[in-house]
């Protein structure tokens, strides 16, 4: 009976976590425009895919695709992050992986196709 009751809320952890992890906002980030932010105090990261970031530059900008971080986070300056994400999952995925590895995300804005994204959260 007990194995059983493990074996079921096993994978209901592992749904809970998996949602918690790309839909709850991060707290204490504040959203900004990219050039409103001073690029040599703050590491601009641009987390889109690169076929997507690559029709709306970011110049100055470090581009590294979440499905990079694994081999590619090293290469990140070590100062305050300006996360740019396309959007809301984007960006909790990508904050909660850099703050994994030691990072401090302090700000983000979110890029849509032809124009900034406001959001609530």
């Amino acid at each position: 009976m007990i194995a059983s009751t493990m074996l079921i809320g096993l994978p209901v952890s592992i749904a809970v976590y998996s949602v918690y992890k790309r839909h709850i906002p991060v707290l204490g980030l504040k959203q900004a425009q990219p050039n409103e932010i001073d690029s040599e105090s703050y590491t601009l990261l641009d987390v889109r895919a690169y076929n997507v970031s690559d029709k709306e530059l970011v110049s100055e900008a470090f581009n590294l695709p979440i499905s990079y971080f694994t081999r590619g986070y090293k290469e990140i300056p070590k100062k305050p992050i300006h996360l740019i994400a396309e959007n809301q999952v984007e960006k909790n995925l990508a904050t909660r992986l850099l703050h994994q590895k030691g990072f401090k995300v302090s700000s983000y804005s979110l890029m849509g196709k032809s124009k900034m994204q406001t959001a609530c959260c």
